[in-house]
């Protein structure tokens, strides 16, 4: 067993967690003085959203030098500190190394554009236009073509799947796989723990001559072309290859956004050179109100089906069995946060912990965005000119265009854009909840839930977190296998069983009181979020209640 197969993850967006200097930026500085927090809370694993230099188009996604932090966050002698002492207190670190594409800032794209005989040309993926236009129709996830002209030769175009400016790595080339590998061979050396690889699943492109028969607008988004093609698994193995023969240990983290369990498989299995877990955007039990196709998916109201949950989770913990472990999570950046988004009663504190409590102490790692431990809902803006992420910007422009009144996109905006899960994270009362005493980077209204009020709070939301990342520890919700029951329709629950211990949970998603028998044995209660009433035989859960028992062989 490796070390990341027991891992607890804390996800944390640097810019919004911890402002040392003033500047209404969080900094490296910031994550060293949490760590203390961070390993008593039970984590024990660190992701840090990117950190290297970056024009900061999409947030540090564009990286202009991986081998150098932003100056925005700190330097070199930070990163340093934040790995030693994090080190000491046994936490792992893990970055996230963009590797599908570069900003068009980076020295190699730079070079490529301005040099005739460039080395670095075929780092980058290029095509003549055709017939004066773009090559083929293929939409970017950012909006328009994936296609945009050489700056320095019109009849030529550089291929992007993002923005404009961050110009897809053509993986094709063996340089590049070389190249990625020296950049993270550079932070192991560094004393970096492993890296969550942004966008892997991208960096094969099919035919390029070949067009989308799709018929969505004259750019239609068509991952056929450009997400999980055989491809990627070649291009993977030796840049994987190259990283495990270096640092065995080094934990790869991949980000498969639109992957499925069978995909996930694919890119976990241990002999396939590939990654040690993978996360995707799509295990949360939602379903839409697709009602009005004016409104883009991504923004449709939306609300938790415990039937679409169960057949989630059976799925994945069955396929993955015997290959990997799945990823645990409600949530990242690049979504809004849970309690604002799957419209469940979560002013109740029940709801908040029955939904850390069933998901975690399923088979798998938990990856625990900042703020959830504290029940922290998204920002509140007040206006929809305060959204400028490109995804906001283009609802706003299509559907001010079909008429739809401004407090309307904002409520849209509000529930479901990614930018509200960005906020500072709430550390205590004062004005920026200590993140800062300078106004923060990204800001708008905010909830009152704050670290030093819940620490003095035995029931609450915080509380319960680090009393159930103890229980997550336990043999049976760590190694244990994994078995979903048929129970009630409004109930969640499951068995893991070790060949020393038994552990079971079990989540009441109503507002009605449930009874459950009980499997035979001798269960012992070990957390619940509420009173339960327990017998020899069964469990009586109150409204919103859930329970994780363990029972000794």
């Amino acid at each position: 067993m490796s070390w990341y197969d027991k891992a607890i993850i804390y996800q944390i967006y640097p810019k919004s967690f911890q402002d040392t200097n003033n500047d209404g930026i969080g900094d490296l500085k910031g994550v060293t003085k949490r760590l203390d927090y961070i390993k008593d809370m039970g984590f024990n694993t660190i992701w840090l959203n990117p950190i290297f230099v970056s024009p900061q188009v999409d947030n540090g996604y564009d990286v202009s030098n991986y081998f150098a932090i932003d100056p925005s966050l700190g330097d070199t002698d930070d990163f340093s500190e934040m790995i030693t002492k994090a080190h000491q207190l046994g936490l792992h670190i893990i970055l996230d190394l963009p590797i599908n594409h570069t900003s068009d800032q980076h020295p190699w794209f730079k070079d490529a554009v301005n040099n005739a005989n460039s080395i670095f040309k075929d780092y980058y993926i290029w095509h003549d236009a055709v017939a004066g236009h773009e090559p083929n129709n293929w939409g970017s996830f950012f909006g328009g073509s994936v296609w945009e002209k050489n700056p320095t030769d019109a009849g030529e175009y550089y291929f992007h799947l993002f923005d404009k400016r961050m110009p897809d790595l053509n993986w094709k080339n063996p340089e590049v796989q070389k190249s990625v590998a020296d950049i993270a061979k550079f932070w192991l050396e560094k004393g970096v723990d492993g890296f969550r690889l942004d966008a892997f699943i991208h960096i094969a492109k099919a035919n390029l001559e070949q067009n989308s028969l799709l018929t969505d607008g004259k750019f239609p988004i068509d991952d056929t072309f450009y997400a999980k093609l055989p491809a990627v698994k070649n291009y993977m193995a030796g840049f994987v290859k190259e990283i495990k023969d270096y640092n065995p240990d080094a934990f790869l983290f991949g980000e498969a956004s639109s992957a499925k369990a069978r995909d996930a498989a694919e890119y976990t299995r241990p002999d396939g050179h590939v990654c040690d877990v993978v996360v995707n955007s799509d295990n949360y039990g939602e379903v839409y109100d697709e009602s009005n196709q004016d409104i883009p998916k991504f923004f449709q109201n939306r609300q938790l089906s415990l039937p679409a949950l169960k057949q989630t989770y059976v799925t994945w913990e069955s396929v993955l069995d015997q290959v990997s472990l799945p990823t645990l999570t409600w949530g990242n950046h690049d979504i809004s946060r849970v309690l604002d988004r799957l419209n469940l009663p979560v002013a109740d504190d029940k709801v908040t912990k029955l939904l850390a409590m069933m998901l975690f102490l399923q088979r798998g790692i938990p990856v625990i965005y900042y703020g959830e431990e504290i029940g922290m809902h998204g920002l509140k803006y007040q206006q929809i000119t305060d959204f400028d992420d490109q995804r906001a910007l283009d609802l706003i422009k299509n559907l001010r265009q079909k008429s739809y009144d401004d407090a309307t996109i904002l409520k849209l905006l509000n529930n479901q854009d990614e930018m509200t899960a960005r906020g500072p994270m709430q550390w205590d009362t004062s004005e920026y909840h200590g993140f800062s005493t300078h106004q923060p980077w990204n800001w708008a209204q905010t909830d009152t839930n704050n670290v030093d009020q819940e620490i003095k709070d035995s029931e609450s939301i915080m509380t319960f977190y680090q009393a159930l990342l103890r229980v997550k520890k336990h043999e049976c919700f760590t190694s244990g296998n994994y078995q979903l029951l048929i129970t009630d329709p409004k109930i969640y629950a499951y068995i893991r069983q070790t060949e020393k211990s038994s552990g079971l949970v079990i989540a009441n998603f109503s507002d009605q009181k449930k009874t459950f028998t009980l499997p035979k044995a001798a269960w012992k209660s070990v957390l619940t979020n509420a009173t339960v009433k327990k017998t020899s035989g069964t469990i009586e859960l109150g409204p919103w209640g859930c329970c994780a028992l363990e029972s000794k062989k």
